[in-house]
């Protein structure tokens, strides 16, 4: 991976939050259960996002500076919503089982090296966190193929039909340089951690991390747990 990532735009899709996939692009991505959040508690994060870029926007910065705001509202928002999803008792947690984990590895790890390449990656009970690069693919669909399988497998273990798996959309952020790199992979390594699940990153059996890139993984005493960025 070179130090800066050049952001030269081939592929955009949008639902209710905007993706964009640079040509190259090294990708963090986040996927939740369907209904593992609250409707108001969504919307009422969307609300003051959306309240704080029009204040943004009506500061007369540069589009640079528009651009870096942006993006940290929109990490802070990404923040608040990581840490609901990792404190929530309410909604489906179906990935804590073992064996509907694994289903979710095998969909995510299916095409790894043939589509894409995975970085790192973990699964908590009601979200999954990962890094992928060398799309050559659209995000769009990679995450379609992956969501999809997956889905349908652990529906049939879990004996549910007709209802939607996985929340429709996913989060995803580009990762612009190699200490943006090291942040998001420890940062995923370490959500388990966070949350006491474990003592150390390595203790936790659905963490994966590809082996060029353990030289970014931190030592406990100065891995960080807070949050993205």
């Amino acid at each position: 991976m070179t130090n800066r990532l050049q952001p030269n735009e081939k592929d955009y899709y949008s639902r209710n939050l905007p993706h964009w996939q640079p040509e190259n692009a090294t990708l963090c991505i986040t996927t939740r259960l369907s209904g593992s959040l609250p409707r108001a508690v969504i919307k009422e994060l969307q609300e003051i996002k959306e309240v704080e870029e029009k204040k943004l926007k009506s500061k007369g910065l540069s589009e640079k500076e528009i651009i870096e705001e942006l993006r940290t509202i929109r990490d802070l928002y990404f923040g608040k919503f990581d840490a609901l999803l990792d404190g929530t008792s309410t909604g489906p947690h179906w990935l804590k089982d073992e064996q509907n984990a694994n289903i979710w590895i095998d969909s995510l790890f299916h095409f790894d090296g043939e589509r894409y390449h995975v970085i790192c990656s973990t699964v908590m009970s009601n979200h999954v966190h990962f890094i992928i690069y060398k799309l050559n693919r659209s995000l769009a669909r990679i995450m379609k193929t992956m969501k999809g399988f997956s889905a349908r497998e652990i529906n049939k273990v879990i004996g549910r039909t007709g209802n939607s798996f996985w929340h429709i959309e996913s989060f995803d952020r580009m990762i612009r340089d190699s200490d943006e790199l090291a942040n998001q992979i420890n940062y995923i390594l370490n959500n388990p951690v966070k949350i006491g699940l474990v003592n150390h990153w390595e203790d936790w059996q659905f963490n994966y991390v590809q082996p060029d890139f353990l030289k970014y993984v931190r030592t406990p005493n100065s891995a960080s747990t807070d949050g993205q960025g």
